[in-house]
């Protein structure tokens, strides 16, 4: 017997017991529920509307609408990410195709800026990727929400298609790693009303990366500083461990949910495990990212 035909007796034979409450008072009471119970559901989580109005935001370079509609208890980071898998499946579907993953609000200042206690994963696309030339400055245009984060790119060096148990496990998978700066793009109707659904859904800005060469092997991941210099001036700084307080930690919860997410990690793609020191925003002039082993070096744009 189908949901549908089980849910059209349930209502029949609910509003024909309403007939036997004397009190008209409690009949309008429980037919009002019984709608609620019964249309509810069929109103709630129209997840691929919610995607449509990002994706068409995204392609028309207008400011991502935020998703005000969903009720609260329905803002869940896995509605969230219902709404992101979505709007992603179109993407590719448009010719997208995935180059690795990002995590992000990985550090705890982040966290506490977009009022959650975990962090969120995202796929970054290979129309985003840049590899840097360690002897030429990388050059970017500006666009609104531009946002600049040092980090540490880790290549796969072959599929990951299972859950991953450990670190030890993690390790074996992993080709190289590379210093890396991501540039995100957060641009939203009102900045100020931003929440942690809104920018999960959203892909959490997802646009380019730059990722430099390797550093050697056998390098401790987890002492890696890094410092961020517009033209000569300090603006950001960081360790490693501002992710999580470990990368290869941060790199095994990256890893796991992404593929909790239902993709698939394959060989080559890098996994950018969130920001070390701050996310900041973006402004013209030309910049260092000293990792002590090696510079990156690009320049913003007027």
């Amino acid at each position: 017997m189908s949901d549908r035909f089980m849910s059209h007796r349930f209502m029949s034979h609910g509003f024909a017991a309403i007939g036997f409450v004397r009190s008209a008072g409690l009949r309008k009471f429980l037919a009002a529920l019984l709608l609620l119970m019964f249309l509810s559901p069929a109103a709630a989580g129209d997840w691929e509307k919610e995607a449509d109005r990002i994706l068409g935001a995204m392609e028309s370079g207008r400011p991502l609408p935020l998703l005000e509609d969903v009720p609260p208890e329905e803002r869940t980071l896995e509605n969230a990410y219902k709404v992101q898998k979505i709007l992603f499946e179109k993407l590719i579907r448009k010719g997208e195709v995935i180059a690795g993953f990002k995590g992000a609000m990985t550090a705890r200042a982040q966290m506490q800026r977009f009022g959650t206690d975990r962090p969120a994963s995202a796929p970054l696309f290979k129309s985003g990727f840049i590899e840097a030339d360690p002897s030429k400055t990388t050059e970017f245009r500006p666009f609104q929400g531009m946002m600049l984060e040092t980090e540490l790119a880790f290549r796969t060096a072959l599929p990951i298609t299972g859950l991953v148990e450990d670190t030890e496990a993690l390790k074996k998978m992993i080709a190289g790693v590379h210093p890396s700066i991501e540039v995100p793009q957060v641009y939203f109707t009102d900045m100020s009303k931003v929440g942690f659904f809104d920018i999960v859904a959203a892909g959490i800005g997802s646009r380019l990366f730059l990722v430099g060469p390797p550093f050697p092997d056998g390098l401790d991941v987890g002492s890696i500083w890094v410092k961020l210099d517009l033209d000569g001036t300090s603006v950001n700084e960081g360790i490693s461990n501002d992710a999580l307080g470990d990368q290869w930690q941060a790199l095994l919860w990256l890893v796991n949910n992404t593929l909790e997410q239902g993709y698939t990690i394959e060989a080559g793609q890098y996994l950018l495990t969130g920001a070390l020191g701050k996310m900041i925003p973006a402004q013209a002039g030309t910049y260092k990212a000293d990792y002590a082993l090696t510079d990156l070096k690009f320049k913003i744009l007027q």
